[in-house]
């Protein structure tokens, strides 16, 4: 672009989109953020928030683009997208990155993508598509395996119910389709074999022709410790992913995204943008579980601070149909990011009752209690992403939903980066404050790492070949 000095703006406000934003701003030295609709308490020496912009009204985007000479749009929320915002943008003829809203239906419908995949032989789990309670309640009891019983539509990241009998499989299917637990999202159901194995999450950017590989990551999907409790969007990650050496991103390569490119451009659909492949590494190779049509989160906060590569080149390179000449620059690091979320909490009401709260995921959750400890944050060794914070009327920093913020250590190994992430989480304060004490442990223990023969030496720097993926 001519510019020397090039102005984004970023459509997200969420822990991932501060992520994206500082990629940005840390990557490039000439480049303005404009965060949108963003988050008040992001503060940047070239990060501006927008809050009159809204994820449901691509014209308030537009609008500001006419007023602000903005280069180009990076749409990274799937509300936004799944609604036909780049749509509308890219209509307006402003240069945007990110799926149409047909292509955001890899995300928006599981049954829709479950479909492709098979269509197109990218390996995933045996599956069936309901829109009728009993007919999914009659094919589960004929089954001789574990499912997964999934709401179709998008459920903020809690509408898989893995189940171990059964039983549970039967309640899951009641819980969506008669109690209406995801509302719309479950007026279909997919139910899929329950794979096994070790889960990874496979990111890449996507120019409409090919892909540019970046590290996977392992994501702690679970809201307790011991990968117990419900599955929600994601309480930490670490990244590089503990068994991603280079033969398992060549197999990455020739059995998922070749397949997926050729299903993207078989079916017409208009993709731009990150693209989050959420697989299985089974006994008998890697299978896919679902695609998300943006960066994952809460693995952004672990993969994004990896990147040395100038992000707003690579996103020139989108715009331009030439990411296929272009590599990715990475550190050597190893990174874990541990989530805050708001857990359960107590008030007193009006006249002195007692009103409990179970917190995320599991339930109602309390909001604007106050945020202490950030500034004793070491940014020597760790990253702090802001998600659900705002400021209140006295201009403090108040948690403002389930998942608070994101504290992600790093270090020349695992247990480094463990050690710093937690350290540092340790110092902020909140009412009800909840994380998991377990994320990355076991792959933080020199003596669990000599154990786990699979697990290659790390860390180690991997750039994609120039042109591999043409």
């Amino acid at each position: 672009m001519s510019n020397p000095s090039c102005n984004v703006l970023l459509i997200d406000s969420t822990g991932r989109g501060h992520a994206i934003a500082d990629l940005f701003q840390r990557s490039d030295p000439s480049v303005r953020v404009f965060y949108g609709p963003g988050n008040p308490s992001v503060a940047g020496e070239r990060i501006w928030t927008v809050p009159d912009i809204s994820l449901s009204d691509p014209g308030s985007a537009v609008r500001f683009c006419q007023a602000h000479a903005i280069d180009f749009v990076f749409v990274s929320h799937i509300d936004a997208l799944s609604t036909g915002y780049v749509d509308f943008l890219k209509t307006n003829g402003i240069p945007t990155i990110g799926p149409d809203r047909a292509a955001a239906r890899l995300e928006s419908s599981k049954a829709f993508t479950k479909s492709l995949l098979q269509r197109y032989n990218v390996k995933t789990a045996r599956f069936a598509v309901f829109d009728r309670p009993e007919p999914a309640k009659c094919y589960i009891r004929g089954l001789g395996y574990d499912v997964v019983v999934k709401a179709d539509g998008l459920c903020e990241g809690n509408g898989a119910y893995v189940c171990s009998d059964q039983a549970s499989a039967l309640q899951a299917v009641d819980s969506i389709m008669l109690a209406r637990a995801h509302k719309d999202a479950g007026n279909h159901i997919v139910i899929e074999e329950r794979l096994f194995g070790v889960e990874i999450s496979i990111f890449a950017l996507f120019d409409g022709k090919e892909f540019l590989l970046f590290p996977a990551a392992l994501d702690y999907k679970r809201s307790d410790d011991g990968n117990k409790g419900v599955n929600c969007d994601g309480m930490g990650s670490l990244s590089p992913h503990p068994l991603a050496d280079k033969a398992l991103y060549r197999e990455i390569q020739t059995e998922v995204l070749e397949p997926l490119r050729a299903a993207i451009l078989g079916e017409g659909l208009k993709y731009t943008g990150f693209i989050y492949i959420g697989a299985m590494l089974c006994h008998d190779g890697i299978k896919v579980i679902e695609i998300n049509v943006r960066f994952g989160d809460s693995e952004a906060e672990a993969v994004l601070p990896k990147v040395q590569s100038n992000f707003v080149r690579l996103c020139e390179g989108v715009l331009q149909g030439t990411l296929g000449s272009m590599t990715l620059e990475t550190d050597d690091k190893c990174y874990c990011n541990v989530v805050a979320a708001q857990g359960p909490t107590m008030r007193l009401d009006e006249v002195g009752r007692e009103i409990r709260y179970p917190g995320w995921p599991h339930g109602d959750f309390e909001v604007g209690c106050p945020i202490s400890g950030l500034e004793a944050v070491d940014r020597r060794n760790s990253r702090l992403f802001l998600a659900n914070v705002r400021r209140d009327a006295e201009n403090s920093l108040v948690t403002a939903g389930g998942r608070v913020l994101h504290v992600t250590g790093f270090g020349a190994n695992y247990a480094q980066a463990v050690h710093h992430a937690y350290a540092n989480i340790e110092k902020i304060r909140f009412k009800g404050m909840s994380y998991r004490s377990d994320i990355g442990l076991i792959y933080g223990s020199v003596d669990a790492m000599r154990q786990r023969r699979e697990i290659p030496s790390l860390p180690w720097t991997w750039q994609m070949p120039r042109g591999a993926l043409s």
